[in-house]
């Protein structure tokens, strides 16, 4: 464990933690951490996924390097910002631990104890012993804890946005979800659901961890997903990592407390149509990856899928269905409130000022571009050249 600062007067001990063994030591206070923490955008700086990113990810070889930053104050752990850095095309860019997975970029803060001065020496401190070309942090919530210790910082152009929010305090019970949205709606949704019973009765599950057959669906809702990806011509360098599916399946979570990793699992018949991975934290649901069987797309499974995963929400109290971030006219069409993203750079060498201030926001995106003018069985071809997918999609 680094501990790189002395304690001063109101500002803490700053740590850094860089290994498993270090993060071990610190569980029960990182867990009490988040007990205290009021920001429900979070999961992704969870000890659970921060734990079993390491576990999955470190290593001899691994292209990785953690920078867990740390604040304790009166020997009560009071911050947790966990980064990594990772070499890309020889520049060293410091991120969120986790990325592209972790969907949020953020930080765990305990609101009642950490004043804006000991932010600021947190971000400070990263500034003057960067060991790193560039700092990346994308997606930020722009009314997050992270958001606001960077607003005043210079955003990435074309690196903003929003995710796609649906409250779903306004419903009553799932019946009222139901009953909502006029006549087309609800004649589009049972015909939806009418045609994929066709091939059998319909049947909903919400599994945990605990279940024995938990790991064996996230693996096959990634097979799914990267079928899906195939067929559309995609590329996703985020699922090319060795490990990714053992490290999902390997996340926990408590049906009695409902926190943490879930799965949402629609069957026609004995057949498994759609499959949902998502997370949970403080009523707040990340919808996070979802995947159905390529075949049958055009019975629309997946939003049989998502209807029956927001009743089975809505009915458990749960507040907010977040569909994550991407402009998908999808995702739109099933929330009604945004979430505004932001991205923010720091270079600190000519590599890292090329990388933020001409790749990020010009030439990467260009190419992509690029990219989808070419037809799709182009598209599906290029997709499987690990070099193309990874320079053009990579993300």
């Amino acid at each position: 464990m680094d501990i790189s600062s002395a304690p001063e007067p109101d500002a803490g001990i700053y740590r850094r933690l860089s290994t498993l063994a270090e993060i071990d030591t610190v569980a029960d206070a990182w867990r009490a951490l988040e007990s205290r923490c009021e920001d429900r955008l979070t999961y992704f700086q969870s000890f659970d996924w921060c734990r079993g990113w390491v576990a999955a990810f470190a290593g001899d070889g691994s292209a990785f390097e953690f920078r867990i930053e740390t604040v304790w104050r009166n020997g009560s752990l009071v911050a947790v910002w966990p980064l990594m850095v990772q070499t890309v095309s020889g520049i060293r860019v410091l991120e969120n631990l986790g990325a592209p997975h972790s969907q949020y970029c953020n930080l765990l803060c305990d609101d009642a104890h950490l004043a804006g001065l000991l932010m600021g020496k947190l971000l400070t401190r990263i500034e003057m012993m960067p060991d790193c070309d560039v700092a990346v942090f994308h997606p930020v919530p722009h009314q997050s804890s992270l958001g606001l210790l960077l607003r005043s910082q210079p955003t990435i152009r074309g690196y903003g946005g929003s995710s796609a929010v649906l409250d779903l305090t306004q419903f009553a019970d799932s019946d009222a979800y139901r009953s909502h949205g006029g006549k087309l709606k609800k004649r589009n949704r049972n015909r939806r659901r009418n045609h994929l019973a066709r091939l059998g009765e319909l049947t909903f599950e919400m599994i945990w961890p605990s279940d024995q057959r938990f790991a064996e669906y996230v693996r096959e809702c990634a097979a799914m997903k990267r079928v899906w990806l195939r067929e559309t011509g995609r590329s996703s360098s985020g699922f090319s990592f060795d490990g990714l599916d053992d490290f999902l399946a390997s996340l926990t979570g408590d049906a009695a407390l409902l926190e943490g990793a879930c799965l949402s699992i629609l069957r026609a018949g004995d057949a498994t149509v759609a499959i949902e991975l998502g997370f949970v934290r403080a009523g707040h649901y990340y919808a996070y990856l979802g995947s159905f069987d390529w075949s049958l797309r055009h019975l629309s499974a997946g939003k049989v899928q998502m209807e029956m995963t927001v009743c089975w929400l809505i009915d458990n109290r749960i507040k907010t269905y977040d569909l994550l971030g991407g402009d998908g006219a999808y995702k739109q069409s099933w929330a009604n409130q945004k979430l505004v993203l932001n991205g923010y750079s720091l270079p600190f060498s000519w590599k890292g000022r090329l990388y933020a201030q001409a790749w990020l926001p010009v030439i990467r995106p260009f190419a992509k571009r690029m990219y989808f003018t070419i037809p799709e069985s182009w598209r599906r071809f290029l997709s499987g050249i690990q070099g193309v997918g990874l320079l053009v999609l990579g993300v």
